[in-house]
């Protein structure tokens, strides 16, 4: 089998689509995945305190290094890049939605991460914590979402 490099706009037109159903995805190419995330990381623990208005505290510190540590040890060109939001109680979450299917994985503490796999019309709604040392855990997840991204 031939691997991903599919040019979506000429299969939409009418590709050969007997060709395109050999194809396998393999990747999903973002080069500037890993400096977008830092670049939303610096910009997260710049936030002061009750930056929500709602008295919700600065990111801390350990956070923001354990989920660069993740990002870093993440397989290249993984995922499209995803939205980093901060939580009121000080800590991040990684967010990946596209359309009903959402992926998101919350850094509960420096060494644990709380995820959500949600996807109602496939019947999918899981949710769990693990290791975030268990890069292979959160590859998995994020593979389970641009799985459904990727299909053409």
């Amino acid at each position: 089998m031939t691997l991903l490099t599919i040019d979506r706009d000429r299969f939409r037109t009418g590709g050969n689509s007997a060709e395109f159903a050999l194809w396998i995805p393999t990747a999903y190419f973002a080069p500037d995945f890993p400096a977008r995330v830092e670049d939303e990381l610096n910009r997260l623990a710049a936030l002061p305190h009750n930056w929500d208005a709602q008295g919700a505290r600065n990111i801390d510190p350990q956070f923001i290094q354990a989920a660069r540590i993740l990002i870093q040890s993440l397989p290249a060109n993984i995922a499209k890049v995803p939205t980093v939001v901060p939580m009121a109680k000080g800590n991040l979450q990684f967010e990946w939605h596209d359309g009903p299917r959402s992926l998101e994985l919350e850094i509960e503490n420096p060494k644990r991460i709380h995820f959500l796999k949600w996807h109602p019309e496939e019947g999918i709604e899981e949710e769990g914590v693990y290791d975030i040392e268990d890069i292979a855990r959160s590859a998995a997840l994020i593979r389970w979402f641009q799985r459904g991204v990727m299909n053409v």
